[in-house]
């Protein structure tokens, strides 16, 4: 019980199980004073508390983060080894382009353009906690991880067009008449001669390859037959037309193995040597044209006369 007074205050304690009562007076001003202090340190402890337990939280983020951006610093340098391994890859890969386009006969590619570069760049935006120096290092391999793809595109396409000139390249050499069709002496060349019927000197446009009656005559390249039957002075006659502007003719045959329109590889038998026409003996008249114009056909056989 408090009795209030007027410049004092009278605490009175009352027992719960009897006993005489015990009073306790108070000024005023002291427990005004008394209030007023016991107010200040619930006030301080609440801020202390709340601090400490800011402070605390503040550590614990700051823990965090130390541990993310050592993970973060971890993974960088992973990624800038692997950067750079790819750019050895990429190194040798260049090299190796460049003795391709030697051997098809391309330019090499220009350093300049090898660079690849581009223009201005601009880094993606990143969160606020990340350390400048990390932030940094996130810059220099985002920009070689860039150029590394960019120049990975270039050779792509220099490889594209390596696969597209040699699929070129291999298409004509199987079509480019290299081998000599029948086995046999080449008894007259190319070029001016005296007619064996007229004795007059007069261009033989072809080879002469004498030969048992019934030799195989293979096609000495791929084509496709454009024609086949008889036609007046060579008698049994074929020709395959190679493209690329290439024809070759085949006189005297005795019998053709190879139908008009049928496409034909190179070594395939496409007639046999006769003496149909105008002939002295069994033996194979061959021809070579090219662009409309006929040729010595010793120029396309790559391998030997044969015996």
């Amino acid at each position: 019980m408090i009795l209030k007074e007027k410049t004092f205050f009278s605490v009175v304690f009352i027992p719960h199980h009897g006993g005489k009562p015990f009073t306790f007076r108070m000024a005023r001003w002291m427990a005004f004073s008394l209030l007023g202090f016991g107010a200040f340190l619930l006030l301080g402890l609440g801020l202390v508390t709340t601090g400490y337990i800011n402070k605390f939280v503040d550590v614990s983020y700051l823990q965090k983060l130390q541990i993310e951006n050592r993970i973060l610093s971890e993974r960088l340098g992973d990624y800038a080894a692997k950067a750079g391994a790819l750019e050895r890859r990429m190194a040798d890969l260049v090299a190796f382009d460049a003795k391709l386009r030697m051997a098809a006969g391309l330019d090499p590619i220009d350093p300049d353009i090898r660079k690849v570069g581009v223009g201005g760049y601009h880094q993606p935006a990143l969160p606020a906690d990340v350390r400048t120096a990390t932030a940094d290092r996130l810059l220099d391999i985002d920009q070689e991880i860039g150029r590394l793809e960019r120049e990975a595109r270039l050779q792509r396409e220099s490889f594209e067009e390596l696969e597209n000139t040699l699929s070129r390249r291999r298409d004509l050499l199987a079509h480019l008449p290299s081998i000599q069709p029948a086995p046999g002496w080449i008894t007259s060349d190319f070029g001016m001669r005296f007619d064996p019927f007229t004795g007059q000197v007069k261009m033989h446009e072809g080879l002469d390859i004498a030969a048992p009656e019934g030799t195989l005559i293979v096609a000495p390249a791929d084509g496709e037959v454009k024609y086949a039957g008889y036609r007046g002075n060579f008698g049994m006659c074929l020709e395959i037309d190679h493209g690329y502007g290439l024809v070759t003719r085949y006189g005297h045959c005795l019998l053709l193995k190879a139908s008009l329109g049928q496409r034909v590889s190179r070594g395939q038998p496409v007639a046999l040597v006769g003496q149909s026409g105008r002939a002295t003996g069994p033996h194979l008249h061959y021809e070579v044209a090219a662009n409309g114009t006929v040729v010595d056909p010793q120029n396309y056989i790559m391998l030997p006369r044969m015996f």
